[in-house]
Parts: structure tokens; C-alpha cells; sequence
């Protein structure tokens, strides 16, 4: 037996053992160190751009893409994606997965398409340094496409089959904000009682589950380290969806003969490009869409707004179930992390998901939905929209404090308090009548922090970061503008984005503490260390 020495292997970290008939037996994938493509950078930068012209044009422009692809650490990529590799193969060794990573970051950092993306590495050599390439040895366009199938659990790109029957578009239209209504209202309440009934450790594996171990381990992770996201001990987390356009067509391809008898209008089944999408209602613009839902859980105290877990769910499933869902898959990815508030809009002002956050422990802040808070009413007493008792003359009771060990809170006679002669008194008591709500007996009309206080408006106003997180992704990032075709290709695309945001969060706070040098004085430090 015989061992590969070739430099091309040592330099991607594979070790290839051979037998005497030339035979390939073992292929062990092995990632160099952070440091070691460090040093590789420095060398090769040096080599390319020794002149004081070519560092001048590297610093103007190319120095902040430096700072922001060298602290990223993407050496434990190999071990995380060495079951999508075979460990028996002929042919070619296959590239470093932390490089191949490293460049489709850069790549979705400078807004291009993998095509014109394999032509700047071939041309422009900083590209393929940055990578971990050397400039005359960059992976071609098959590369990068067989890269991405190994990052999708899944041997179609396509969670359902190509070939489905002809989706109709809606005719009936919401109103402005509006979010379409579920089609079984009973949903969240049965979604509810199947996860308090299987547990917290109940998961079953998806097809993204390797892209968001990349981005847990080496993103949300060392983010959490910098204390970028909160405490991870309290938790707060929020929540939200956006529409996501697809780039096929929602009509699909015929697949029958129909159209020559004159027939236009069959039921005959299609062949569609993209079978996962369907249609949505996007309450903003007030159309409907065809493609997904993008819904995203936002880390509340982070300064960058940064997320933890992207998910894509169906264009016509609702809000609230598509956090149901979510919040299970989050609890199970984030298991050693202590959840303590979500943060809601009013679509998620469901009794079920109420019901789940103070089973976990979990305060809840959510807007009550307009729409079905009317007219509420709790022992006999009218209740608004801000969760307060209002007496039979129209007027809010008057909070008195919590009761301690009892988990209640204590409402007074506004007439009594402010001294003033009530028309049609309640109760004849020289103290007046005394009310009491409970977080446990209705969780949504009274929850842990009351609506009416400052403290519950200051801690809402943090649901707008999770709408900065998304906006990054749709107009910074231009997620849409690939018009993909696939679960897979819309996957690995968001989770791309969401760590290029971590990364993008890492630069900023490097330059708030004056932590970025230039990038001559950057290479004399590799050099010396």
C-alpha cells in the first residue's frame, strides 16, 4: 500500500491510500485550521500583490472584504459535512468543503451568480485567495453545484413530486395588513395539543438540517460568544414571515393532449418547476404571490438584528402556525439555551400558542388581533383591547398591584381611588369593588406583563428588528433577485445570507472597538506571527 504525496492533497488537507492495482480504498476529508488559511492568505497576497500599487489597489478596494471573510473560522465544516462524502471513491479528490463554503459566502457577499462568479475567480486573483484557491486552481461552475447538493438532505432538490395538479389562484382578496386566515381555524389548537403531547426532544429530521448545523456552529454560536444576541440564558426571541416570489411559473407545463381537442380549462395534471410553491396572500402589498413564506426568529436584544433560525414554509400557511412549527424546531436546535419572552405580532394572537409559552415557561408579547377583540368579557367583566377591566359606566378599573405568591393582579374602583361620586356605584363597600385576573385562567386577555404598561410597549418595540432582519435579506441581499426554482435552491440561499449577516455584524463591531488595521499592516502581522 501507498500513500498520495502530491502537493495538491497536502494543501486540501486529503490523505488517499492506494493499493498496488492503482485502486482507490480510503478518502479522508480533512479541513486545514483557521490558521493555516491564514498563513495561506498572507502567502499568496504577498506573492500577487508584493508591489506598493497592487497593495494600494488591494487596500481601496478590497481591504473591507478582507476584514470580513478572514475572522470567519469554517475548519470544522469538513467534520460536519463528512457524511455527504463517500469515504470509497475514484477520481479526483474532492475540494476542502471550508473552502468551497468560504467562496459561496463571497460570492453571496458580492452579489453575484455562481457563473460570473467562477469567471471573477479565474480573473480577479484576490477572489479565489480569499476563497483558499490558488488563483490558477479555482473550482469550476459543476463544483459549486455539486457542493450545494451535498449541503441538502435530500436526493431531490424538491420536497414534493414535480408532477401535481393546477393550483388555483384565489379570488377572494384580504384587506390592507391583513394577514390571510388559516384554512382550519382549529389548527393551532390541534398543532399545540400533538407537541405538549410528544415532548420537547420529539424531532423529525429535515432537509435543511446541515445548513442550519453550519450556521449554528459557526455563526449563531461564536455571535452568541460576542454577546451579540442577548442572554442566552433569557432568551428573548421574535418572530415573523415575508413572502418569498418564486422564479416558475404557476400554471405549470401541460403534460396532456387536451389543447388540440380545444380544451384550455383541463384538470389534467402539470409538471411544475418548482412543485413546492403555491400561492399566498401578502397582506402589505395586497396581491397574491406565488413562491413561499419566509419566516424568521430573530434574536429581540441583538443590536444587528441578527437571526437564528431562518425557515421556509408554504405561501398559504399562516403565521401563527408557521410559529408553531418553528418555535418546536427552535427549542430542539437551541436546547441549552433558556427561552424567556417571544415577541409577536397580532396574527399570533391565537389561546393555543399562548397556551404553549407558559407551558415552556415563556412571557408572551402580543398584540391582541383587532379583529377579534371586540367585545371580551372574563367573570362577568367587559375587558379592552389593552387587557384592562372596564366598570359598567365605561371606565378602567384601576390597577392595585400583584398579588405576591398568588400570581394574580388586583384591580380598584376608579371612583374610589380618584375620590370621585360614582352614578350607579357596584358595590356598596367603603373600599369599592375589587377585581382579579390571573395569567393562568386566560393567558391572552392577561398576560405576565400587562398591555397597558410602559414595560409591555417598550418590550413590543423590539418587534421591528425581526422586519430589519428580513429587509436585509429581500433589498440588502436581494434574495428574490435569483428568481430560484427549488426548495433546495431557496434554502441554502437564505442560510447563505444569514451568516454573511453574522459576518457582516462581526466587521461592524471590529470597527466600533478599532479592531481593523490596513491591510499592509494586517500581512506584517501573518508575516511575523
Amino acid at each position: 500500500m501507498t500513500f498520495s504525496k502530491h502537493p495538491k492533497n497536502r494543501r486540501e488537507g486529503i490523505f488517499i491510500a492506494y493499493l498496488s492495482e492503482n485502486r482507490v480504498i480510503v478518502v479522508k476529508l480533512v479541513s486545514r485550521s483557521h490558521q493555516d488559511y491564514l498563513i495561506f492568505v498572507t502567502d499568496q497576497l504577498q506573492k500577487e500583490y508584493g508591489t506598493p500599487d497592487a497593495r494600494l489597489l488591494l487596500q481601496q478596494f478590497y481591504g473591507d472584504l478582507l476584514f470580513w471573510i478572514t475572522p470567519i473560522d469554517l475548519s470544522s465544516t469538513a467534520s460536519l459535512v463528512r457524511t455527504s462524502y463517500s469515504s470509497k471513491t475514484k477520481g479526483r479528490a474532492p475540494r476542502d468543503p471550508g473552502d468551497m463554503l468560504r467562496s459561496a459566502l463571497l460570492m453571496t457577499k458580492s452579489g453575484m451568480s455562481v457563473d460570473d462568479w467562477v469567471r471573477a475567480l479565474r480573473t480577479i486573483p484576490v477572489y479565489a485567495i480569499l476563497s483558499g484557491f490558488e488563483p490558477r486552481d479555482t473550482p469550476g461552475v459543476g463544483t459549486f453545484y455539486d457542493f450545494f447538493r451535498r449541503l441538502w438532505r435530500a436526493a431531490s432538490p424538491h420536497k414534493t413530486g414535480r408532477t401535481k395538479r393546477r393550483l388555483k389562484k384565489p379570488r377572494k382578496k384580504g384587506k390592507k395588513n391583513e394577514k390571510q386566515k388559516p384554512k382550519n381555524p382549529k389548527i393551532t389548537e390541534k398543532l399545540v395539543a400533538r407537541i405538549l403531547r410528544e415532548g420537547k426532544t420529539h424531532y423529525a429530521p429535515k432537509e435543511h438540517d446541515l445548513l442550519q448545523q453550519l450556521f449554528q456552529t459557526m455563526f449563531v454560536a461564536p455571535s452568541a460568544a460576542k454577546g451579540l444576541l442577548g442572554d442566552t440564558n433569557a432568551f428573548r426571541v421574535i418572530g415573523d414571515g415575508s413572502p418569498v416570489e418564486t422564479g416558475a411559473r404557476s400554471y405549470g407545463k401541460f403534460l396532456c393532449d387536451c389543447r388540440k381537442s380545444g380544451n384550455w380549462k383541463c384538470t389534467c395534471k402539470r409538471q411544475f418547476s418548482d412543485p413546492d410553491a403555491d400561492w399566498g396572500w401578502d397582506s402589505y402589498r395586497e396581491k397574491y404571490y406565488y413562491g413561499r413564506t419566509l419566516y424568521m426568529f430573530t434574536a429581540a436584544d441583538s443590536p444587528y438584528n441578527l437571526p437564528v433560525y431562518p425557515r421556509l414554509f408554504r405561501a398559504s400557511q399562516h403565521d401563527s402556525v408557521s410559529w408553531i412549527c418553528g418555535y418546536r424546531e427552535l427549542r430542539y436546535w437551541y436546547a441549552d439555551w433558556k427561552v424567556g419572552e417571544a415577541i409577536l405580532d397580532s396574527a399570533h394572537d391565537a389561546l393555543p400558542i399562548y397556551t404553549m409559552l407558559e407551558h415552556d415557561d415563556v412571557s408572551a408579547i402580543i398584540d391582541l388581533n383587532l379583529r377579534r377583540s371586540g367585545h371580551l368579557v372574563y367573570n362577568e367583566m367587559k375587558i379592552n383591547s389593552d387587557g384592562v377591566p372596564v366598570c359598567p359606566i365605561g371606565r378602567q378599573l384601576v390597577c392595585w398591584g400583584r398579588c405576591p405568591g398568588r400570581q394574580r393582579i388586583k384591580w380598584r374602583c376608579p371612583a374610589k381611588v380618584g375620590k370621585w361620586e360614582c352614578p350607579t356605584p357596584c358595590s356598596p363597600s367603603e373600599y369599592g369593588r375589587t377585581f382579579y385576573t390571573s395569567t393562568a385562567d386566560n393567558p391572552r386577555l392577561f398576560p405576565r406583563i400587562r398591555r397597558d404598561s410602559k414595560q409591555w410597549r417598550k418590550r413590543y418595540a423590539l418587534r421591528t428588528g425581526v422586519e430589519r432582519c428580513i429587509k436585509r435579506q429581500k433589498v440588502d441581499y436581494k434574495l428574490e433577485d435569483s428568481r430560484g426554482r427549488s426548495s433546495r435552491h431557496w434554502n441554502i440561499r437564505v442560510y447563505l445570507i444569514a451568516m454573511c449577516q453574522h459576518a457582516d455584524a462581526w466587521l461592524e463591531e471590529a470597527k466600533k472597538h478599532n479592531q481593523v488595521a490596513s491591510v499592509e499592516q494586517w500581512l506584517k502581522d501573518y508575516t511575523a506571527a
